[in-house]
């Protein structure tokens, strides 16, 4: 009993300090959607002129590295609350409550905050959206709050798996944290399902065109998604998060780093010879199928150093973590505002990804802090 105390106070520290800096990261890797395509919700910065090869290809790797680990850890983390809070309240409690908490923002995003970034970005210059005609322009797009739509369909699977079998949660530190043969077995046969999956550009294109466009970007992903929702719920039930094996965790980040740094000099290097990446439908699946090798790293070890470091970042990290959810909601219209001044300013891309990316984030997390103040908004986000 006082193991399982210790360790409930200390994992709501050192969790909600992990999510700030997910979510941190989530604005992140959208910046530099701006300079390509449609935009960021029709807001384009074009920059053809003054980009060079090198910037071309690190951001690319940079969406790339970004994307390798930021929603993995966002299921993970998530499913690891499920099982103590279904127990607690009950499945149709918790369900209800869930429904709510993810539903109104998901409405509120849906309607409000996406369709009113959409407004803003056809005022700005070279918006791509500024010449369709009305019935044309990509409203009522899930975009970000795809997340949202994904995390209650995997609550309802647990739930549903919890009422075919009862509700038996308890926690079991008896059973051994997962070793080196069920991270490589689980990485392969993940690996192998991301190439797959990435392999049917067909249905994520037609999906990206609709208004599930969000998961048309993450589509491809679901699987490992999942797995990862699911292995946080089981490591709720035995404290795996906590009972890590560091010299395990430390080697295989190693790999991760390896893994990180050869996609770098891979992206650099196309971007300065196109002519080296010949067939993309050959390229995406195999760097999809990298993916989990390269999280499995990177997500243990910033659960390893985040729990060592918890009372060195202080509580204002893990007050940033608990608005992370209303921060992530709202930072789709944030980032508009932003770049409306920033992104025509003639400023050097770097400048503009750096300052926008700053400038989001401290607003996003802000004024999520601000509304949090109300009670009843607090109790949804």
């Amino acid at each position: 009993m006082a193991y399982q105390q210790m360790s409930t106070a200390k994992r709501a520290l050192y969790l909600d300090q992990i999510k700030a800096i997910i979510v941190a990261f989530v604005i992140a890797i959208h910046v530099p959607i701006a300079f390509g395509g449609i935009g960021w919700s029709g807001v384009r910065i074009p920059v053809e002129e003054s980009i060079s090869s090198f910037t071309i290809g690190f951001f690319r790797w940079y969406s790339y590295a970004l994307n390798s680990f930021i929603m993995y850890m966002m299921f993970l983390i998530s499913g690891y609350f499920v099982p103590r809070s279904v127990h607690k309240k009950g499945v149709l409690r918790y369900l209800k409550g869930r429904l709510l908490r993810l539903g109104i923002p998901f409405l509120t995003g849906l309607l409000l905050l996406n369709n009113a970034s959409k407004l803003l970005g056809m005022l700005t210059p070279s918006s791509p959206l500024a010449g369709l005609p009305w019935n044309e322009i990509p409203f009522n797009r899930v975009g970000v709050l795809w997340f949202l739509v994904v995390l209650f369909a995997f609550d309802l699977l647990y739930c549903a798996w919890v009422a075919l079998r009862g509700d038996r949660f308890a926690v079991d530190t008896s059973v051994p944290s997962p070793r080196l043969r069920s991270w490589l077995v689980s990485a392969i046969s993940l690996g192998i399902l991301e190439a797959l999956m990435m392999s049917q550009t067909d249905i994520w294109a037609t999906l990206g065109r609709s208004v599930f466009d969000g998961i048309g970007a993450q589509g491809m992903h679901i699987f490992t998604y999942l797995f990862l929702f699911v292995l946080g719920c089981k490591a709720s039930f035995h404290r795996w998060f906590e009972r890590l094996d560091a010299h395990l965790v430390v080697k295989w980040f190693r790999l991760s780093m390896f893994l990180i740094l050869a996609s770098l000099a891979f992206f650099l290097s196309s971007a300065f010879n196109p002519s080296l990446v010949n067939d993309s439908a050959i390229v995406a699946p195999l760097m999809c199928f990298l993916y989990p090798f390269i999280a499995w790293g990177i997500l243990s070890y910033l659960l390893l150093w985040f729990q060592r470091n918890e009372e060195r970042l202080g509580p204002w990290l893990a007050t940033a973590g608990v608005n992370s959810y209303g921060a992530y909601i709202l930072h789709t219209l944030v980032l508009v505002l932003v770049l409306m001044p920033i992104g025509f300013t003639g400023l050097n891309p770097w400048i503009i990804v750096i300052s926008a990316t700053v400038l989001t984030t401290v607003v996003s997390f802000g004024v999520a802090g601000q509304l949090r103040r109300v009670p009843l908004i607090a109790r949804l986000i």
